[in-house]
């Protein structure tokens, strides 16, 4: 299977998942370069007294991947909660800061956008559920392309996260791995 054909898995660093198995034509498919390039790194400052920063810190930092033009990005919720300062750090090195947007205590994501333009192609939402046993995928992560690794889905079923989420029907790999995001063979990202 071509590299371009593989799912790819964003890990945001939350169990979360993003992820459609339609396939689509090679010229409405976006590169796997385009796609993980959508995936950016998180910083967050939270203050000493707040409620979370006990249990969370001050300090954090995780993944996100660029949902819109506007420099929309998604997020693991816990990781911009009580947020007084967030960031988004870009593969060349660049740094742009970020507004919390909002935060779904349902799902456990959180929305930051960018306070200008990241020049980034968004990746497009599709359909997880169809994602089954033995779907090849790719993770990746705010660490950048270096860090993408091949992997299988094992299983489907319920996962209770540690920071008060619970997800139905979350996506297992082997080898396993911290993951939340995947891209399907079209390259668009699911809920």
């Amino acid at each position: 299977m071509p590299t371009s054909r593989l799912l790819v898995l964003v890990c945001l660093i939350f169990s979360s998942v993003i992820g459609s198995a339609t396939a689509q034509t090679a010229k409405n498919t976006p590169d796997v370069a385009s796609i993980l390039a959508a995936v950016v790194k998180i910083t967050a400052t939270v203050p000493a007294d707040a409620r979370t920063a006990k249990g969370l810190g001050t300090k954090r930092e995780g993944s996100g991947v660029v949902i819109s033009d506007d420099g929309l990005v998604l997020t693991i919720g816990y990781l911009i909660l009580e947020a007084i300062e967030i960031d988004i750090a870009l593969a060349d090195g660049r740094r742009i800061p970020a507004s919390f947007v909002a935060y779904d205590h349902e799902s456990g994501f959180g929305l930051v956008r960018a306070a200008s333009d990241l020049g980034l192609e968004p990746v497009r939402f599709g359909i997880s559920r169809n994602m089954g046993v033995s779907t090849q995928v790719l993770i990746a992560n705010r660490l950048g392309p270096g860090s993408a690794q091949g992997v299988f889905v094992v299983d489907r079923r319920e996962f209770v996260g540690t920071w008060e989420y619970l997800l139905d029907s979350a996506i297992f790999t082997s080898p396993p791995t911290p993951i939340s995001a995947v891209p399907d063979c079209s390259m668009r990202t699911a809920s």
